[in-house]
C-alpha cells in the first residue's frame, strides 16, 4: 500500500514470520556498528521466540502490497517500581523505529509509532516512556508529545576490556 495523505497505513502486530525483514531493517539503522552472523542468529532467535508471546516485547509493522515491511516500531515494556506517579511501575522504552528509505515521508513511521503508543498504554506503562531520538527523527516524536530531557541525562555502562561483562557472581 503506498500511503498518501488520504490513505491510511495499514499497521499490524509482528509475527515471527517478519523477522528476516525485522533484522534487515534493524541493521539499517546500526550506524556503523559490526553485524555479524552470530548477532542476526542471536536476534533472530530472541525475535522468534518471544513474538507474540512475550507481553512485554511489542513490535509493529507497516507492510506494503507485496509482504514488504516498509517500517517497523520495536518497544519494551519494563516493570519498576510503583509510586504516586507511576501508579502501575511500569514504563516503556523505544528501541528503534524504522522506515525503508523509499518509503519515508509517508506517515509508516507515525503510524507505527502511534501503534506503539497504543499497546505502551494498554499495558499500563504509558506514564514513562522513554526514547533516544536521532536529529531526522525528532520532529515526528516531539509530535507526538515527547519532550527532550536535560542533556547529561542519559549514560549507559559497556563492558571494555578492562571491565569485562559481569558473569553473574560478584567479585
Amino acid at each position: 500500500m503506498t500511503a498518501a495523505a488520504w490513505e491510511p497505513v495499514y499497521v499490524r502486530a509482528a509475527v515471527p514470520g517478519d523477522v528476516d525483514q525485522l533484522l534487515e531493517l534493524r541493521v539499517q539503522v546500526m550506524a556503523g556498528e559490526p553485524v555479524t552472523q552470530a548477532w542476526r542468529d542471536t536476534l533472530g532467535q530472541d525475535l522468534r521466540e518471544r513474538l507474540g508471546v512475550d507481553p512485554d516485547l511489542l513490535v509493529f509493522v507497516a507492510p506494503g502490497d507485496g509482504g514488504q515491511l516498509l517500517a517497523c516500531a520495536i518497544g519494551m515494556a519494563y516493570h519498576g517500581y510503583r509510586s504516586p506517579r507511576f501508579e502501575t511501575g511500569r514504563w516503556g522504552r523505544v528501541l528503534i523505529v524504522v522506515t525503508r528509505p523509499a518509503a519515508r515521508r509517508r506517515g509508516y513511521a507515525k503510524a507505527v509509532m502511534r501503534a506503539l503508543l497504543d499497546a505502551f498504554d494498554a499495558a499500563g506503562c504509558s506514564a514513562s516512556i522513554e526514547l533516544r531520538a536521532t536529529d531526522m527523527a525528532e520532529p515526528l516524536y516531539t509530535g507526538l508529545g515527547f519532550t527532550q530531557v536535560p542533556s547529561g541525562s542519559y549514560m549507559t555502562l559497556r563492558p571494555t576490556p578492562d571491565r569485562p561483562p559481569n558473569q553473574g557472581g560478584s567479585p
